[in-house]
């Protein structure tokens, strides 16, 4: 699992394929996610790069970055 630490509390986390496709989307609670690898539908994503989008409740983006999965 990967821990997202730092966020703003009730932050929207998306994360998107390179495609901008939507693979999983979160609210942190207690200014923190925990991404398991998984889509929303519970399938263990492939290897690849993928963005990580978070935005206040105000839709403000505040921060993105870069993941590489390697299976």
């Amino acid at each position: 699992p990967l821990a997202i630490k730092g966020l703003v509390t009730d932050a929207n986390v998306k994360i998107t394929d390179v495609n901008g496709n939507l693979v999983n989307e979160f609210t942190a609670e207690g200014g923190q996610v925990v991404w398991n690898g998984e889509t929303q539908d519970g399938k263990r994503v492939t290897s690849g790069v993928y963005l990580i989008y978070s935005s206040n409740e105000g839709g403000t983006e505040l921060f993105m970055t870069k993941l590489l999965v390697i299976r």
